[in-house]
């Protein structure tokens, strides 16, 4: 199965997004969250505390802040993301997977092909837009699917090949790009 495209910021951004959201270091975008959440709101209770529950308009600055970080930090990653793809130089690197049944061979433009085992691919979580494989997380699109496959053929490849594979085709990405 083959899968060929030409590697574009919209491709890395999604990628990225993905990652964030569903990758295995998930958890900490979370807690990070929680972390801002719980901390402005302390904040604002030994505030209010230290004046004898009065309110100022301090205060309000403080729930505008953590409001206004809360709606930004969407954009902010996405950013934050185009800048990282303009820095890698990999603009327009046309990418090519050959998924086999013994391995994975991955051609980057004019560079040597590379080949992974099944086994050193470690999980594998579907999207409503492609797979992310890891280690890397690599993008497979399923837009670019070659020999007239469907996304639940290789889907079901996938899930022959690797242990740690998981379908979130249904997750819808909280973070726009």
């Amino acid at each position: 199965m083959n899968i060929d495209y030409r590697w574009t910021e919209n491709h890395f951004v999604r990628l990225a997004l993905y990652d964030f959201e569903l990758g295995p270091r998930s958890g900490r975008g979370k807690a990070t969250m929680w972390l801002v959440i719980i901390t402005l709101t302390g904040l604002l209770a030994i505030n209010i505390m230290h004046r004898g529950f009065s309110y100022s308009v301090w205060d309000l600055v403080l729930v505008a802040a953590g409001l206004c970080w809360y709606a930004l930090r969407g954009r902010l990653m996405t950013r934050m993301f185009v800048r990282a793809f303009k820095r890698s130089g990999m603009e327009g690197v046309n990418l090519k997977y050959n998924l086999e049944e013994e391995q994975i061979k991955i051609q980057v433009d004019t560079k040597p092909e590379q080949v992974l085992e099944w086994s050193q691919i470690k999980q594998v979580i579907r999207t409503q837009e492609g797979f992310l494989v890891y280690p890397g997380p690599m993008w497979l699109p399923v837009a670019r699917i070659e020999e007239e496959r469907t996304a639940d053929e290789l889907g079901a490849f996938l899930r022959r090949k690797v242990v740690d594979y998981r379908d979130k085709s249904q997750h819808k990405l909280k973070l726009k790009d």
